[in-house]
């Protein structure tokens, strides 16, 4: 890490505001602060010592919030059982601060940002350095083109020629019938100009 404008590496500022911080140092704290935005006029310094200063001042004011209710320990058994409300919320947050601040620490003796929640942002912001978080890009998936479809044409009914209908062939005409003169009346055989029948013998009709 490089040097400020005294001399002193940059990182040793943010170091001593967190362990300011930590140990609960308020005016100490913000004498450096003064120190690092007025004096150095470092950006990163700066936002890592104003995040040392948010937790301690986050502390404060619980503190006082706090501080506004104390007539509660006035009232006889009421008092008690605030007593140890209040002791308990401010041991958890005392205890949720010094994690933060550890944190802190140890990120900004490697140089990096502290990224305490909250305070980071407040600390961009103070510095006009406001970070836009970037929304996913839904693409919407490509349709896949769809075949044009040929209008179906109607089948094209070819007028077929009426043909003349035939005269169904009548049936053969049949032979000629002999006449009745000419057969035997008895039997029906031919008598073939005979005068008697072959087959029976009887006479022809005459």
């Amino acid at each position: 890490m490089e040097k400020g404008k005294y001399g002193v590496r940059l990182s040793f500022y943010a170091v001593a505001a967190f362990i300011f911080a930590i140990l609960g140092y308020s005016t100490a704290l913000i004498l450096l602060a003064g120190v690092v935005i007025v004096g150095e006029k470092d950006e990163w310094a700066g936002r890592q010592v104003i995040q040392a200063v948010c937790l301690q001042f986050v502390s404060g004011v619980i503190s006082a919030f706090f501080g506004l209710f104390s007539f509660f320990y006035r009232i006889p058994i009421i008092g008690t059982v605030w007593g140890t409300i209040v002791s308990i919320v401010e041991s958890v947050i005392a205890i949720i601060i010094l994690i933060f601040a550890i944190i802190g620490l140890v990120k900004v003796a490697k140089g990096k940002e502290a990224g305490v929640p909250l305070a980071e942002r407040f600390a961009n912001w103070a510095y006009g350095k406001i970070t836009v978080k970037q929304q996913p890009v839904y693409q919407q998936p490509m349709q896949q083109a769809q075949p044009m479809q040929q209008p179906v044409q109607p089948m094209q009914q070819t007028a077929q020629p009426v043909q003349p209908m035939q005269p169904v062939a009548s049936e053969q005409p049949a032979a000629p019938a002999q006449p009745a003169s000419d057969v035997c009346a008895n039997c029906g055989n031919p008598l073939n100009g005979g005068a008697f029948c072959t087959k029976c013998g009887t006479p022809a009709a005459k």
